[in-house]
């Protein structure tokens, strides 16, 4: 480990487009060709957008989407706990 450097932490904030790639890649069920649907880009652009975020942070990406979720800034709505409200009738 270098000095100042930790395994995980992202050099750079990763962009709002990858992250709404890391969160549809999620959502279409670790499909690349569904994320890229998802968002309206080629696989390719989506694949490329994923790599780049390994690239920043020295993680896979089921480890990306376990800290981004961790850390608050991935959050896929599928993954997000319902709210239910009782009115108590």
């Amino acid at each position: 480990m270098r000095d100042g450097y930790l395994r995980g932490a992202l050099s750079r904030p990763a962009t709002r487009r990858q992250r709404d790639v890391l969160a549809a890649y999620v959502t279409s069920g670790g499909s690349v060709p569904g994320a890229a649907e998802l968002v309206g880009i080629r696989p390719s652009t989506a694949k490329r957008h994923l790599a780049d975020l390994r690239a920043k942070s020295g993680l896979s990406t089921e480890q990306l989407i376990y800290v981004g979720t961790a850390a608050g800034w991935l959050v896929v709505p599928s993954l997000e706990p319902a709210i239910v409200v009782f009115d108590g009738r």
